[in-house]
């Protein structure tokens, strides 16, 4: 023990034994840095406006002499609620909620075994560099709230892919020039969908095809083919639900994948896009395959909101 903490301890012990009250006496330490008023103007300001900032808070109050520390302090103290950053989110509807969650119930039952037949599939842009993230006061539950929530710009340049992934290993991707359109997505599915089955599930191996009610994927001609080539389809997707769909985790994984790629063009990028994807790990398809019974049961729990996936 060292010298400090000797002394402390024997000043305790005597004042024990003099019969002097050990605890903390008014007014002894540090001043407290805002009034019982400045505190509350503060958690007005707080829950009157969730994305305020820490400056705009001491002006609120009108104390801009405090420090960013002493203000994150004192709304953990006062409210309970930190700084976090806005969460990418759908809005959902309530007739959108209501098919997720019928669609979940339809589904509740099906077994890993089940999942790991699909073939998932979507598209998804990668661009040049990374969309700036905001941050926003909440409550550790309220990271669904609307006002939690941020939208994209769609300002940077980039590339736009498809692709497509079962448990077991990934399937092909693609680049897509120009605007994705149904007679684009009908050569995809030609192109490169059938090919990622004969890989994926040689015959007589069961499977079936994943795809979002997007309008591209819904149109006639696009109906016609997977008619006319008996394609095996998982009906009825529900619209919104990007977090039943694990390709839009894979997306984000991959986009990390290459954090630190130094593309001089969009030509690099996708070849870079490419080579990553095809190094995806299988333990990690697995995983998100697999993660199909969480992922319903949670849409469930939330009502048809979004999740955490």
């Amino acid at each position: 023990m060292t010298t400090t903490g000797r002394r402390q301890v024997d000043n305790i012990v005597s004042k024990f034994r003099n019969g002097e009250p050990l605890g903390r006496q008014p007014g002894s330490g540090r001043p407290r840095k805002t009034t019982a008023r400045e505190d509350r103007l503060l958690i007005r300001a707080l829950l009157t406006d969730r994305e305020i900032t820490i400056n705009q808070i001491k002006v609120a109050i009108n104390r801009e002499d405090l420090s960013d520390d002493t203000i994150s302090r004192r709304i953990m103290e006062l409210t309970g609620m930190q700084s976090y950053w806005k969460l990418l989110k759908p809005f959902v509807n309530e007739f959108q909620r209501q098919r997720r969650v019928n669609w979940c119930l339809g589904h509740r039952n099906w077994t890993v075994e089940q999942w790991r037949t699909v073939i998932w599939s979507d598209e998804s842009p990668f661009t040049l560099s990374y969309n700036r993230r905001t941050r926003v006061w909440r409550w550790a539950d309220e990271k669904f709230k609307p006002f939690a929530l941020r939208g994209t710009l769609k300002h940077d340049a980039k590339i736009n892919v498809w692709g497509c992934f079962a448990a077991h290993g990934v399937g092909k991707i693609c680049r897509i020039e120009g605007i994705m359109v149904k007679e684009i997505y009908h050569d995809i599915l030609l192109e490169y969908l059938e090919p990622s089955v004969a890989e994926l599930f040689p015959a007589p191996a069961e499977w079936m095809f994943q795809q979002d009610n997007d309008p591209k994927h819904t149109a006639i001609v696009i109906r016609d083919f997977i008619h006319n080539e008996r394609i095996p389809m998982l009906d009825n997707w529900p619209g919104q639900s990007p977090d039943l769909n694990p390709i839009e985790n894979l997306w984000s994984i991959l986009n990390s994948r290459i954090a630190d790629r130094r593309c001089r063009s969009l030509d690099e990028l996708f070849e870079v896009v490419k080579t990553a994807w095809e190094q995806l790990p299988v333990d990690l398809l697995t995983t998100l395959a697999d993660s199909m019974p969480n992922r319903i049961e949670a849409v469930i729990r939330n009502r048809g909101y979004p999740t955490k996936y």
